[in-house]
């Protein structure tokens, strides 16, 4: 499993007590520990974004995307979204699978589409959705791509029209991003703008980090993973209206 090939059990660029396993969803509260905001806040003095969701109130989670996203090759617990809601104190519902991408197939059968149709059926709006490119989609056409991405966004955007919904870059790994990722990513931020949702590009914050890679050089580490949950913390920190009640 790897970039291209392999690649097609990854995840990439979103608490409670989720058993986030291929294609299935959690939503009880979390007991794992991290130490998330060891880095000054950066952001305060950019420009707030036109919708933010009160964090003083319940916040509720869902996270679509790959195997990056459900901690492949370690405990569930450990993957990036249960670490950043537990610290936040959030619900969360993890709908991502190995494997999957807005083209490509899953472990479990699935495309992102699925998961956009399982978060369909909750029982409340969340308060905020995560969406993830995924490397696993390197190969297939751009524009198929954004075709697939614009309807994922505009299907979840009908469902739940009050929640924040947001995008994320694809992450890679400690070597350089293959040349295709770029376009991918870029083919899903123009989808998720058109229909209304956030963009965040989380960077690489693996590159050059071999350390913090499982021996497969796809999937984080453990160690991996906590910085991946403080990249996305720092990044959604802008969209969360601390002094609401």
């Amino acid at each position: 499993m790897g970039r291209g090939g392999m690649r097609a059990s990854l995840t990439v660029l979103a608490v409670g007590a989720a058993v986030v396993m291929s294609g299935c969803a959690a939503s009880t509260p979390v007991k794992t520990d991290i130490g998330v905001r060891d880095q000054p806040d950066t952001v305060d003095s950019e420009p707030a974004p036109a919708q933010t969701i009160a964090s003083g109130h319940p916040v509720s989670l869902v996270t679509i995307g790959d195997s990056i996203m459900t901690g492949n090759g370690l405990d569930p617990e450990q993957a990036w979204p249960v670490l950043l809601a537990h610290h936040e104190k959030w619900d969360l519902t993890n709908l991502a699978e190995d494997g999957a991408g807005f083209l490509s197939v899953g472990d479990d059968g699935g495309v992102f589409a699925d998961q956009v149709a399982e978060a369909e059926l909750l029982p409340d709006a969340p308060s905020l959705i995560v969406v993830s490119a995924s490397s696993n989609d390197l190969g297939e056409d751009p524009d198929e791509i954004e075709d697939a991405a614009h309807s994922a966004f505009a299907s979840l955007r009908a469902a739940f029209p009050d929640t924040l919904l947001v995008g994320i870059s694809a992450i890679w790994g400690s070597d350089e991003p293959d040349e295709g990722l770029a376009p991918l990513n870029a083919a899903v931020e123009r989808a998720a703008l058109d229909e209304g949702a956030q963009w965040i590009d989380v960077g690489e914050p693996l590159l050059g980090r071999p350390d913090l890679m499982q021996d497969d050089d796809v999937h984080p580490t453990a160690k991996g993973l906590k910085v991946m949950a403080r990249v996305l913390e720092e990044d959604l920190r802008p969209f969360l209206d601390r002094d609401a009640r």
